[in-house]
């Protein structure tokens, strides 16, 4: 089966799965909490950057994109993202201690990508929630 096809597979529902775990650089939490508290109480936002290998989603890097944040909110400039770029989810920072995904994070969740984390206060790894591209609660391992 092709990866467009466990990608529409997924997409639609069915039981297939394009990777059965997840994996984040440590450089890539260290970075996301550095930025969340350098930046709080303003949001902030990126792209998780990253690639499907062996059933296992690994974690690389972070995408910014011009946007705007604020305290309600952040929002970035998505169609400004280069073909082939590797985004296959999103990190925001939120200012209080939830980090449970909104209406609006949970749309933007399924226009963009298959792996999403929310990192509340105090902005450390136990802070951080992750979900897939329907909202659902699920885990990562640091590597």
């Amino acid at each position: 089966m092709s990866r467009l096809d466990n990608f529409l597979s997924y997409i639609l529902g069915n039981d297939k799965k394009l990777f059965s775990e997840v994996h984040v650089d440590q450089e890539v939490i260290d970075e996301i909490t550095q930025i969340a508290i350098e930046k709080a109480p303003i949001e902030f936002v990126a792209l998780l950057q990253g690639k499907v290998e062996d059933d296992v989603l690994h974690v690389d890097g972070l995408i910014f994109l011009p946007g705007e944040t604020s305290e309600q909110g952040a929002v970035m400039q998505v169609l400004m993202l280069p073909p082939m770029s590797g985004a296959v989810g999103s990190v925001h920072s939120h200012p209080g201690y939830s980090a449970q995904p909104s209406n609006a994070d949970l749309m933007f969740f399924t226009k963009n990508g298959l792996f999403h984390m929310i990192i509340a206060q105090p902005y450390n790894l136990d802070s951080i929630e992750s979900y897939n591209t329907f909202g659902e609660r699920m885990g990562f391992k640091v590597v």
